[in-house]
């Protein structure tokens, strides 16, 4: 049985409450990272972090590969293309593409990556090319971009 102590200390002190969660108010800002985990009351939020483009002109076709990589979670990032997997995925402090050589009749002549001048690359058939670039170490995400230059055989 509570005394006259126990009973005030009870109601003054520890203060019974009833605490019901709130959802947080939106942000007005683009969206980060710090955004995307201090919102976490939308139960199926979708995050595009990789955009696979493809254009043809005449002779030429030209893949463009971009997106985001998250340093705190590495994954692999895996697009489709006329049936040919092009794979980005990171390497500690390096950049690695997948991609074929050659795309049904169009064969893969030259590659450009984040803000290197385009390479010339060896006309090879039915194989798959590494690509490599150094990226900058740290946490958060980095942005990369790719070019892949086909031309029809």
């Amino acid at each position: 049985m509570m005394d006259d102590f126990d009973t005030f200390f009870f109601n003054e002190v520890l203060r019974p409450q009833i605490i019901i969660p709130m959802k947080p108010e939106p942000i007005d800002q683009p969206e980060s990272i710090t955004s995307t985990w201090t919102n976490l009351y939308d139960a199926n939020r979708t995050k595009e972090m990789f955009n696979m483009t493809v254009e043809w002109f005449g002779r030429d076709l030209t893949v463009y590969l971009d997106g985001t990589l998250e340093r705190f979670n590495p994954m692999r990032y895996t697009g489709t293309f006329k049936d040919e997997k092009f794979i980005i995925e990171e390497n500690e402090d390096r950049l690695m593409v997948l991609a074929p050589t050659n795309l049904e009749n169009w064969l893969l002549t030259g590659m450009k990556m984040m803000d290197e001048p385009k390479k010339e690359t060896d006309q090879a058939i039915n194989q798959v090319v590494v690509l490599e670039c150094p990226i900058e170490r740290g946490y958060g995400n980095i942005s990369f971009a790719l070019t892949l230059f086909y031309k029809f055989a």
